[in-house]
């Protein structure tokens, strides 16, 4: 079976299913010899439903929890849908629970005389419009959860998912931020209504009647047919610029009147000056224009600000389109091999490995990915990203390469990358920028719930609590991160046994681990969309092979997947433990006999797996010090040198390190250690105020038996300097509990580092935001900028709680905040 949605932004697959299955099964009738007897109702077998919200119920005995279930009916059907389920929307994914809690008024948990979504036919009131879902899962005719039910796994809501509107932008109102399209050019009063759903205001007015469909505040969604981020300015340009929509960014072709504006733009181009000499930015957006060809999607909403989504209907000029997708056919391209660029996703298709019954009727494992890049020059990184069950952290697995479309003559559609297997072997060399190139591991199995595109070079993993830079307006650019749209379920072959969708080779529902736009972590399906209940035993490692000293000690370190919560069980066949039931107890050798076999055992709730690994005793030797590369440092700045070593008999040997100074005192050196063999030096330069300090550094290692190595030498030059720090932005989305700030410094270099202090929240409460993330990301010419998600909000003007410290010194004067839901 293949489930198929249509066009996605970054937590989007939006989308119609279609299939005729009355003339698939009349073909059959009319191809089959003689009469056969219907076979038994298999125990667990597939369905695809797609129709109208006729009710959306919420389980009564967990309205308050996020993860809380309850029932959806669609096309007469009524399908449970289990606790934890996300529910993915245009532009965002929330769970069941998250749809009830974030709807407009008169909807939502307070809502009389039950929770209502606002989205169903039986709501009280009855909504403005119809909404749509697509609902996938199995039907379980005995099993844990009931004698006969249809079970949900995957559910994808819009308004009507193929519902977009197209035409050219015959006015602009820049007072209320809408469009008028598909009018008389100049003429206000024709055309569709269309404003973006856009709570934080990134695309332009901040304006939002419904937040669950708002567009993609990270990844464009308002953009251009090449992906490039556009925006509509907040101010009337004929009175004042915006200057996070300048129209510098949009030369013009002709004075006028009217005023014609270019349809294809270079960014960054030195050949192209623009409207009043300054070439267009990739660090910013582009505004649309009278003129534009634009197509649209979002939601019909009413001017009733108190209750925008509820009925009755009002007429037509009382109503709007609140779109979370605009797209208009201007061609922008960034600079060749420069950042920011900009990629988009716009077709995703995986299979999920089930199997065909008596023969392959579709090849379920195909795949195939395909978008615009606003820089043609450079190839194209997939990766499916994998989500922790527990915590909730992502990591990107590799999927391949694919080159992209350079445009005429040697190409078609400037822009255009389209990753369609069979690819070349991994490692191979593309002769065509349409080869593929094919992931290490050959498979893009298992399957996960999101992709990744990334312009090669134009973005790498932060590492935590570091988050991805941004530009035009808060984007983050060189990536595009997206729901897999279509997935391939196993098929019967006409005349067999309905078979069941295997959800069960599906990690993101089997193990949970997504994280919704309400900041929810979802664990498994419960209850599970198959007989067999989903449950598995884990897997487990023991690690090692271990090295210890005679009469030492070794860590033991035992992973484990599956799952939670999970136990382990440690035996070893002679010395001692610290611990039997740690995951990394503590191995002492006194009395082994080497080698020594430890065995692991790691349990959840549906089984038991076993790994060992062997310990080997060795004589004692003298430790070594790896090499340290001197360092350079401005005053007050911190400084981080990492430290490693080995011992020659004993590789995992704990070493302890000890760092002297030349001249003394100078440095108050702190060594953390962070391994059996690795540790962190940190210090803060002293102020030098002219010129420069030599310090010289003197480093050695013990191991446990005593024995130091022969000493390091290495160094740090500390440079004078000076910086002053201003806090330019800073803003708090209530709703995504996200603070945004904005800060600058006179100096710029990339030795500069700037921090948000701790800072006193409208609670009165001291709250230090290190832990979600307080280091902002230097984006170059001297600007800085953090997002850190999850905090308390700062108190409110006219208190001014936000400070930011630089490593070379300098302190911001304290700045107030903004707030946006």
């Amino acid at each position: 079976m293949r489930v198929e949605t249509g066009p996605g932004n970054r937590s989007t697959a939006v989308g119609l299913f279609m299939r005729n299955v009355f003339g698939a099964a009349a073909a059959t009738l009319l191809a089959a010899p003689a009469a056969v007897a219907q076979g038994a109702v298999p125990p667990s077998s597939q369905f695809d439903v797609t129709g109208l919200i006729q009710e959306a119920v919420l389980d009564p005995t967990c309205q308050a929890d996020p993860h809380c279930g309850g029932t959806i009916k669609v096309n007469g059907h009524v399908i449970v849908v289990p606790k934890e389920i996300v529910v993915i929307l245009p532009a965002t994914n929330l769970t069941w629970q998250e749809l009830f809690a974030q709807a407009p008024l008169p909807y939502g948990l307070s809502a009389a005389p039950v929770p209502s979504s606002g989205m169903a036919l039986a709501d009280l009131p009855a909504p403005l419009t119809t909404y749509e879902a697509h609902v996938i899962g199995n039907r379980v005719v005995g099993g844990p959860a009931g004698a006969d039910l249809y079970i949900a796994a995957l559910i994808f809501a819009s308004q009507e998912s193929l519902n977009s509107g197209a035409g050219f932008i015959n006015f602009i109102d820049y007072a209320t931020g809408e469009l008028r399209v598909g009018g008389v050019i100049g003429n206000a009063a024709t055309g569709d209504r269309v404003r973006i759903n856009d709570p934080v205001g990134r695309y332009g007015r901040s304006s939002s009647p419904d937040v669950r469909f708002t567009v993609d505040p990270d990844n464009p969604t308002i953009m251009a047919g090449t992906g490039y981020p556009m925006c509509l300015p907040r101010t009337n340009p004929a009175v004042a610029d915006d200057p996070l929509c300048p129209q510098a960014q949009r030369p013009v072709v002709s004075a006028g009147p009217p005023v014609v504006y270019q349809m294809s733009i270079q960014t960054n181009d030195p050949t192209n000056p623009g409207l009043v000499g300054v070439p267009p930015d990739a660090m910013k957006q582009v505004p649309f224009e009278i003129g534009d060809y634009v197509t649209y999607s979002g939601t019909l909403v009413a001017d009733n600000a108190a209750a925008p989504t509820a009925g009755p209907w009002p007429g037509a000029a009382s109503t709007y389109i609140s779109a979370h997708t605009i797209v208009s056919n201007v061609a922008i391209y960034t600079w060749p091999g420069t950042n920011p660029a900009y990629i988009t996703i716009d077709t995703s298709l995986i299979g999920t490995g089930g199997l065909t019954v008596l023969g392959a009727t579709e090849a379920s494992a195909r795949t195939r990915f395909e978008g615009m890049s606003t820089d043609p020059g450079r190839i194209v990184h997939l990766y499916g990203i994998d989500t922790a069950a527990v915590t909730g952290a992502i990591s990107d697995r590799d999927w391949g390469t694919v080159g992209v479309d350079p445009g005429p003559p040697t190409g078609a559609v400037k822009g255009r990358w389209r990753f369609r297997p069979p690819c070349l072997a991994f490692g191979s060399v593309p002769t065509k920028f349409r080869d593929c190139v094919m992931n290490q591991a050959n498979t893009f199995l298992p399957p996960t719930r999101e992709v990744r595109a990334v312009v090669q070079g134009g973005w790498v993993p932060p590492v935590p609590p570091a988050v991805s830079p941004t530009a035009a307006n808060g984007l983050v650019f060189g990536q595009y991160h997206a729901p897999i749209q279509t997935y391939i379920f196993p098929e019967n072959v006409p005349g067999s046994p309905i078979i069941p969708n295997n959800f069960g080779s599906i990690p993101f529902l089997l193990q949970g681990g997504t994280t919704t736009a309400g900041g929810t972590i979802v664990g498994q399906l419960n209850p599970w969309p198959d007989i067999s209940g989903g449950c598995a035993a884990p897997t487990v490692n023991a690690g090692g092979p271990y090295s210890v000293v005679t009469g030492g000690t070794v860590q033991l370190t035992a992973s484990a997947t599956g799952l939670a919560p999970l136990s382990f069980l440690w035996t070893v066949s002679s010395g001692s433990l610290s611990s039997t039931t740690a995951a990394s107890p503590t191995f002492n050798a006194v009395g082994a006999v080497s080698p020594v076999t430890a065995t692991v055992t790691a349990t959840n709730a549906c089984g038991s797996a076993t790994a060992s690994a062997s310990i080997t005793i060795h004589d004692p030797g003298a430790p070594s010090v790896n090499p340290v590369a001197p360092i350079s440092v401005f005053s007050n700045a911190s400084i981080r040198i990492l430290l490693s070593g080995s011992d020659p008999n004993v590789p995992a040997q704990p070493l302890t390190f000890n760092v002297t100074q030349s001249p003394a005192s100078l440095l108050n050196l702190a060594v953390t250690s962070t391994g059996p063999s690795t540790a962190t030096l940190t210090a803060i330069a002293p102020t030098v105020p002219v010129g420069q300090q030599l310090i010289n550094l003197t480093i050695t290692a013990t191991n446990t038996s005593g024995l130091v190595s022969a000493p390091v030498l290495t160094s740090i030059t500390v440079i004078a300097t000076d910086d002053q720090i201003t806090v330019t932005a800073a803003q708090y989305r209530i709703s995504k509990q996200r603070l945004d700030i904005t800060a600058t410094s006179t100096k710029i270099t990339p030795l500069e580092s700037l921090t948000l202090v701790p800072y006193v929240t409208t609670t009165g409460v001291l709250f230090d935001p290190a832990p979600l993330g307080s280091v902002f990301t230097n984006t170059g010419g001297g600007i800085y900028t953090l997002t850190v998600v999850g905090v308390p909000c700062p108190a409110l003007p006219p208190a001014t709680p936000i400070t930011v410290i630089s490593n070379l010194g300098g302190i911001s004067a304290p700045a107030s905040i903004t707030t946006r839901n």
